[in-house]
């Protein structure tokens, strides 16, 4: 049995002291789960300059630890990993090119990958071809699984280290493939069966690094597969609500309910209201101030009478009123017209609030 803690994109600078604790948050985490290794999937520092600034303060971090810290360069930090500096006695650079190996246990082994630009048919090659184990074997490499050219990765916008399909990697055959480079929590199952992770960063980098933030925990012989638990340190988090006339308390119980979950964390939150209102503007606009507890709130709510006075949705209601035609209707039994004529009225207003919203109403 090996039990793995896997990390990645935690981007230490010396001017972003909220990264470096949550680094104390995940090896924290590590030695109360009593792991066997702590994986890093490259970017730990955000530059080779904060490589060279921070080297000497880490030291004390990465020494003594109950397990060794094995840790691949990432595209920011390709450089940092020159022969012979020391980063702490449980600290390994995994640098050896194209790629090696570090055994746990004698039952576990990492092939480790550092950053390299290109997956070449020629070093795949040698992956798949690689030496046979009789263990559990991992993949610690910094890529771009099937990578989009827009999306949620961080700072890492557009551009593509180390792009590489899904069938590209399960062609390699192992069991666990342990990524960085992305800088939200995503894991998907290939076709080989192996587990692709990438843990996101421990603390969030950019306003797009939503929600708490997790690293990966993985136990070779247990059933619970790969487990995402969650860190305390610091991200950005949102609420986005939409209210419709009548439900605004509604809105106020969900921004209350919110508030309270944020209350102990290390978050920096916002929180956005749009839609339609029966009450007064100000005195929404006032009563958000209230629930919010000083979160920054930003208020695009209008008044409905925009709504109710609009051309459309006055022909709408003069059809509604026209009990004639819902005679039929009313024939059934213990139907109640003016309970429909209310429902229909609702659902239509609230369709009218949408549309409006989403700035199709003209």
């Amino acid at each position: 049995m090996t039990r793995i803690l896997h990390t990645a994109d935690i981007h230490l600078d010396s001017i972003a002291e909220e990264r470096h604790a949550a680094l104390d948050s995940v090896l924290e985490d590590a030695s109360n789960a009593d792991v066997d290794l702590v994986t890093i999937g490259g970017d730990l520092f955000d530059s080779e300059l904060a490589a060279e600034q921070l080297r000497e303060s880490l030291r004390e971090l990465f020494s003594n630890r109950s397990y060794p810290i094995l840790t691949i360069p990432g595209n920011h930090d390709a450089s940092a990993y020159r022969s012979n500096l020391f980063f702490g006695d449980s600290f390994i650079a995994a640098t050896e090119s194209p790629f090696d190996h570090y055994v746990v246990d004698d039952t576990t082994r990492i092939t480790y990958l550092p950053y390299t630009p290109q997956a070449t048919d020629e070093l795949l090659i040698s992956l798949r071809d690689r030496e046979p184990f009789e263990g559990t074997e991992c993949l610690l490499l910094h890529c771009s699984l099937d990578a989009p050219l827009h999306g949620d990765v961080g700072d890492e916008s557009e551009q593509r280290y180390f792009p590489v399909t899904k069938e590209q990697l399960a062609e390699l055959d192992f069991e666990y493939y342990l990524a960085g480079h992305y800088h939200s929590q995503h894991h998907v199952e290939l076709s080989n069966g192996g587990t692709f992770v990438y843990p996101g960063t421990p603390a969030s980098i950019t306003q797009t690094e939503l929600g708490r933030r997790t690293y990966v925990y993985i136990d070779t012989e247990a059933d619970t597969g790969v487990q995402f638990p969650s860190l305390e340190s610091y991200h950005y988090d949102e609420l986005n609500l939409r209210v419709t006339p009548g439900q605004e308390d509604r809105v106020f119980r969900e921004i209350n309910s919110q508030v309270a979950i944020w209350h102990d964390r290390d978050v920096e939150p916002q929180i956005t209201v749009d839609g339609f209102i029966e009450t007064d503007e100000t005195e929404f606009e006032s009563a958000l101030e209230d629930h919010s507890n000083g979160i920054s709130v930003t208020n695009r709510t209008r008044d409905v009478e925009h709504i109710l006075s609009h051309p459309l949705f006055e022909a709408f209601e003069h059809q509604l009123e026209n009990r004639d035609r819902l005679h039929a209707i009313e024939e059934r039994d213990e139907y109640n017209t003016t309970r429909f004529q209310n429902d229909v009225w609702e659902a239509t207003l609230n369709a009218f609030v949408e549309l409006a919203a989403e700035g199709k109403l003209r």
